[in-house]
């Protein structure tokens, strides 16, 4: 027991302030017999002789410093038996009773809760936790980056507002000391026991991982619409929002064939080759559409936008003069045509002919005539209305030196280019070809009018 002598000049201490502090010492006391002796109206007697202490304070400010000192020590010897005191009295009971204030910390004592085997497993749940909310943390970026490409709108920023609002919730409960007490207050009043809080908040991270990545999973969802918005601003030719709104769905879903093929129409109205050419090539080499066929058909659904692509990829190459580069895309899409059997519909059919033009074009310009020639009366007898195969098959007659049969092709490709006058203004080729047979045709009526003069 705490033994050390009251000071006794009583020219510097009062003796009330003494008699205090020494009864103070006498009541601590009890803690020298054993603790089965203790009884709780001496603790009792203790705590409220500190009272009377605290009020002296209050009331006289004109004490010693060894007075003050002296408290300070037989305050700390009190201390060291929190758990006693805790133990043997119940605390809260006379805190309801005696109403103290938070200064008056002896009243506030309190024994450590027994610690469970359960908690022995707390670093584990902790350890989870963080591990949770580093994975919650990258669903959130991916997120908000894919729906964030293609501009910034009220949906996309409630969603990622959503997410992140939780995340801080999680993580500042688990990361910081703040977070953590605002945390601990909600698990109080939720009434969870203290003895599982690293189990409910691992539970939380958990539950809000499970729903970060339900919403990361509907992406291609919101991919779905964000292409057919771009396709409802196309057609209506908004070709900005189109692109914005394409290049939205191919963030949020990379592997989306008719987006890149919708972006790649979009480049071309904007005379962006390179850029169409880009999109053309990244749905020709989608490996589900190159494996497509009729054992596989759940990768045959964009089979079309594959096949149309191969088509537009290699027409833009025929304009720039790359038929090496064509004539196998077309090749590629015509095999792949045949082999899947999607059957004679308006679309197969329309997409069949542009395969066989394209590529008696592109083998008109390589001057393998027969083969060109093949095609390009395959192609005519697909569109017997269409200028185009017979302005080839002029040309082709023409290279061949079979001048009277080009006559006749040129006849048909003016023909037919007048009945259907829009190609003239959509396809510049046509137009170019169109002005070639009425050279042709003009030089041939003059050269009849010259004969028939002499």
């Amino acid at each position: 027991m705490y033994t050390k002598p009251l000071p006794v000049d009583e020219t510097e201490q009062s003796s009330a302030f003494n008699q205090l502090l020494n009864q103070y010492r006498v009541s601590l006391q009890i803690f020298d017999r054993p603790k089965a002796k203790f009884r709780p109206e001496e603790i009792l007697n203790l705590l409220t002789c500190r009272d009377q202490i605290q009020v002296f304070l209050a009331e006289r400010s004109q004490l010693s410093s060894q007075q003050l000192l002296h408290l300070a020590d037989l305050d700390c010897y009190l201390k060291k038996y929190e758990v006693l005191i805790a133990t043997h009295l119940d605390l809260a009971a006379w805190q309801q009773l005696v109403n103290p204030p938070q200064t008056s910390w002896w009243w506030f004592l309190r024994a450590p809760e027994p610690r469970h085997w359960w908690n022995e497993y707390d670093w584990l749940f902790n350890a989870g936790t963080l591990v949770v909310l580093t994975i919650s943390a990258s669903l959130i970026t991916d997120t908000a980056t894919r729906l964030f490409s293609g501009g910034i709108d009220l949906g996309s920023t409630l969603v990622i507002s959503g997410q992140s609002l939780l995340a801080l919730l999680a993580g500042g409960g688990a990361l910081t000391q703040a977070g953590r007490q605002a945390y601990e207050r909600i698990l109080s009043r939720l009434r969870i026991n203290k003895r599982y809080w690293q189990e409910a908040s691992f539970t939380f991270a958990l539950i809000l991982v499970l729903g970060l990545a339900g919403i990361h999973s509907a992406l291609p969802g919101f991919a779905e619409t964000a292409n057919r918005n771009g396709e409802a601003h196309y057609q209506n030719g908004k070709l900005d929002s189109a692109r914005k709104d394409f290049n939205r769905a191919i963030a949020l879903k990379p592997d989306f064939p008719k987006a890149h093929f919708n972006l790649a129409l979009v480049h071309e109205d904007l005379q962006q080759i390179e850029e169409a050419k880009a999109q053309y090539q990244l749905v020709v080499t989608q490996k589900d559409l190159l494996n497509c066929n009729t054992a596989n058909a759940e990768h045959c659904d964009d089979l079309t936008i594959w096949l149309q692509a191969h088509n537009n990829l290699a027409e833009l190459n025929i304009v720039d003069e790359n038929y090496g580069e064509a004539a196998p895309l077309l090749q590629a899409g015509l095999r792949k045509l045949e082999q899947n059997g999607n059957g004679e519909t308006p679309e197969v059919t329309r997409l069949k002919y542009n395969l066989l033009k394209n590529l008696g074009w592109a083998r008109l310009n390589q001057e393998f005539f027969t083969e060109a020639e093949k095609h390009l009366q395959q192609a005519a007898r697909i569109e017997p209305d269409a200028p185009d195969p017979f302005c080839m098959l002029a040309k082709l007659s023409e290279a061949k030196q079979e001048n009277q049969k080009a006559l006749l092709a040129w006849n048909k490709c003016l023909t037919k280019a007048q009945q259907n006058p829009i190609v003239l203004e959509t396809q510049p080729e046509v137009n170019q070809w169109v002005a070639q047979a009425q050279e042709r045709l003009a030089a041939a009526r003059q050269k009849k009018e010259g004969k028939a003069k002499s």
